[in-house]
């Protein structure tokens, strides 16, 4: 398979497909050439087309309006028609090619219509417009995984209906030499052919799912090894090093509030988009609600465009939370206040910007973690996958590993389900606090608590009580 031709390179017209294969004809000194597969499958796409144009009326001028128009028979429609027009009639017969194409129409599905047809309908039965943003993220996220395995390849133009279980494992195999995937990589590569070959079978453009004939038991030893959760977290010498690194850049550029929303992030263990949307509003006197999330759309690959930002009233799974209050993030809050007083007064948000949605975007936030970590020497290898997002695994690991902690609790509190939060984020027990419990070090029933730690909690109910008019004169 070549795997280097692109999948944007306009497809040969006709007189460009007769003139290759009178070309390749006349350069055969006995006029036995073999036709190129390439030139083949064209001439049969071609071919097809025009057939499947032959059942429609095309007009030979323009309406009043100026545009050329034509019915295409839709069983979705309510009168069992769709309209189309176009300003030319070649714009015209793309338009229609572009309906038979689709899931209604007649004609044959290569895997990438298959699967733009699957993404098409993923966000077409989307009805709440907040809900719509999330999914266009992940439609985009999607592509992403599918521009990586199939665009460019033979595999992805092959009609679905000729696809064999060689075909899907030779694919496979292709992607595992060229690129070093670990678990869940490869079965991301999978989910995309199963996805499609499904939907083709669910619409009856196949007899058989081939899909379910693959022996996939046969790459085991070429997906590498998963890099241990351990290793994706940061040791507690980078801990120290980056929050002395971020609580300098705050006492040299107080205003500079990418600093305070990074600290706010480690603290909190939140997702990336957690941090943008937070409000004043949701600081309590105890806790902190997490509520919102600003979502990243990606622009589509090829067409240069910007990321865009959004900020929508859900998290990434739906589930609301509240984060206690500790003494390190009261400490923050109060700095952060100081802030606003001298910089940012009458802001709603924590973390407010000159910018669309009024507040940073998690992109800056995580523009000054790299620079920061270029800085500390601290490696952003993509092999292991730390990020950002490396700081959740530090905050439920931590907690996790505390007097009365457990996965059940950390899951609620840091957003996600307990299996989710022992696979992906738990480093480990604290061998370190096993071992002193085993010998009898810890003591039982003692609170690992200081005079310095319970005073402010007391002196902030007081104030609370007073203001409430709760206490005696």
């Amino acid at each position: 398979m070549d795997d280097k031709r692109t999948a944007d390179a306009p497809g040969l017209t006709g007189p460009e497909l007769r003139s290759a294969v009178i070309s390749q004809f006349l350069s055969s000194p006995g006029g036995d050439a073999i036709l190129d597969p390439e030139v083949f499958r064209e001439l049969y796409r071609i071919s097809m087309e025009q057939k499947l144009l032959e059942k429609y009326t095309f007009p030979k001028k323009p309406s009043s309006d100026g545009y050329y128009h034509c019915a295409i028979k839709d069983p979705s429609r309510r009168n069992g028609y769709r309209h189309v027009k176009s300003r030319t009639p070649e714009g015209l017969r793309d338009k229609v090619l572009q309906f038979e194409r689709g899931e209604l129409g007649e004609s044959r599905k290569t895997f990438r219509d298959a699967y733009t047809i699957l993404q098409q309908k993923t966000g077409d039965l989307v009805k709440c417009s907040e809900r719509r943003l999330s999914v266009t993220n992940s439609i985009s996220r999607h592509w992403q995984t599918y521009d990586r395995f199939f665009t460019g390849t033979d595999f992805e133009k092959l009609y679905v209906d000729e696809i064999t279980e060689l075909d899907i494992e030779a694919v496979c195999r292709m992607n595992l030499e060229r690129y070093d995937l670990r678990k869940r990589a490869w079965q991301s590569m999978r989910t995309v052919v199963k996805q499609v070959m499904d939907l083709a079978f669910h619409r009856r453009w196949i007899q058989e799912n081939t899909y379910l004939r693959c022996d996939f038991a046969q790459f085991r030893d070429m997906v590498l090894p998963d890099v241990p959760i351990a290793r994706r977290a940061y040791s507690p010498e980078e801990m120290e090093k980056i929050m002395a690194f971020i609580a300098e850049k705050q006492r040299k550029s107080p205003s500079y509030l990418p600093a305070y929303a990074l600290e706010m992030q480690i603290l909190l263990g939140l997702r990336r988009g957690e941090v943008p949307p937070l409000r004043w509003s949701d600081v309590h006197d105890f806790w902190i609600g997490i509520e919102r999330e600003q979502i990243t759309l990606k622009p589509k690959t090829g067409t240069g465009g910007r990321d865009t930002f959004h900020i929508v009233g859900h998290t990434k799974n739906g589930r609301n939370r509240q984060f206690p209050i500790t003494r390190e993030v009261r400490d923050l809050l109060d700095r952060l206040r100081a802030v606003h007083r001298l910089y940012y007064p009458g802001s709603e948000y924590l973390f407010p910007a000159d910018s669309e949605e009024g507040v940073i975007t998690n992109n800056t936030v995580y523009n000054f973690y790299r620079r920061m970590c270029r800085a500390l020497e601290i490696p952003v290898c993509q092999d292991t996958v730390r990020g950002t997002h490396a700081f959740r695994r530090n905050a439920i690991s931590r907690y996790v590993n505390l007097e009365g902690g457990s996965i059940e609790d950390a899951a609620r509190l840091f957003g996600n389900s307990a299996l989710v939060a022992e696979k992906h984020y738990f480093t480990g027990m604290d061998v370190e606090k096993f071992r002193k419990v085993l010998d009898g070090e810890a003591g039982r029933g003692q609170m690992d608590l200081e005079l310095s730690d319970i005073i402010p909690f007391f002196l902030r109910l007081r104030e609370l009580l007073e203001e409430r008019k709760m206490l005696p004169g």
